[in-house]
């Protein structure tokens, strides 16, 4: 007989000996598809978590969050920029962006473009935005250190490969 600590996250329940187990059904029928190592939801939602938790904490004084500042500096690059185009690039919801931009907005750090024609906003760096941003490189890159510093050369090169490789369809 084994005696199971079960943790329920997501869909997958983990248990001590960390099994990642499947709910099928109302009845609790299970499938086991391996350890917790091979649950690949699992390990990039805790890595995910840990990166934006580690910009989140760094940014905090700056008054800006880990998910927004990606946003900024795309716009920064691309500007004018529609909502459509943003959503594309950083492969999210246009409603979700709608939300984070109305935010930005409301910070200064973006505006409507008054040269925009059409039914569709187009969206440029405010100047509080260009302040913004160079505030926030240096902080940024000081992370980004922090983070990759916990790897070889040969693991970051594998990560930034592996990631390119999976947002391929």
């Amino acid at each position: 007989m084994v005696n199971l600590l079960i943790i329920i996250v997501d869909n997958c329940v983990y248990a001590r000996i960390i099994p990642c187990i499947y709910t099928v059904g109302a009845n609790m029928n299970t499938e086991i598809e391996g350890d917790a190592l091979s649950c690949i939801n699992m390990q990039i939602l805790r890595a995910s978590h840990y990166v934006l938790k580690t910009y989140d904490d760094a940014y905090r004084d700056l008054g800006i969050r880990a998910t927004q500042m990606p946003v900024v500096g795309l716009i920064s690059r691309k500007g004018p920029i529609t909502i459509r185009q943003i959503a594309d690039e950083m492969e999210s919801e246009r409603s979700v962006m709608s939300r984070k931009l109305q935010v930005m907005e409301k910070n200064g750090w973006i505006s409507e473009d008054p040269l925009t024609t059409g039914k569709e906003k187009s969206f440029i760096l405010a100047e509080e935005g260009k302040a913004l941003i160079e505030r926030v490189l240096p902080v940024k890159h000081a992370v980004q250190q922090k983070i990759l510093s916990k790897l070889s050369d040969d693991e970051r090169n594998l990560l930034l490969n592996l990631c390119t490789k999976l947002k391929q369809e």
